[in-house]
């Protein structure tokens, strides 16, 4: 009966505090999805905000699709700062990339295509800021 208790005490405390982790779990620790469109010849396209929870830790980015292009991406906060180039992802790349973004600061991807590729593309897979 003891071992019973026991243990229905200690499962019980476990899923409590992996829900709880969950819970209180930043967006910015969260995976986002994102699908952009990347303007053609060196265009932009950008994905949503997140919120960093750790300062000037790498954010963590997977291009799952870009139409067989090429493309580059850095970080971009509403401050104006930004992070810096990780150049060449193609479809399934995993990036972490360095910034100086502080905690608390809202920060989104900056996609950027080639001088070269001469239509708009579509960039898709998910990332967090950290």
């Amino acid at each position: 009966m003891k071992k019973s208790f026991i243990s229905k005490v200690v499962v019980g405390s476990s899923l409590l505090g992996a829900f709880g982790l969950g819970i209180v779990a930043e967006a910015g620790q969260t995976y986002t999805n994102y699908s952009t469109t990347v303007g053609r010849l060196n265009g932009s396209g950008y994905t949503s905000y997140q919120t960093k929870s750790v300062s000037g830790q790498k954010a963590d980015v997977y291009l799952a699709n870009n139409g067989g292009y090429k493309v580059d991406v850095r970080t971009n906060s509403r401050d104006g700062s930004s992070g810096e180039w990780s150049r060449g992802l193609t479809a399934g790349s995993r990036r972490q990339l360095t910034n100086g973004h502080n905690k608390g600061s809202k920060v989104r991807l900056h996609f950027s295509n080639n001088i070269t590729t001469r239509v708009n593309t579509q960039a898709q897979g998910n990332w967090r800021s950290n």
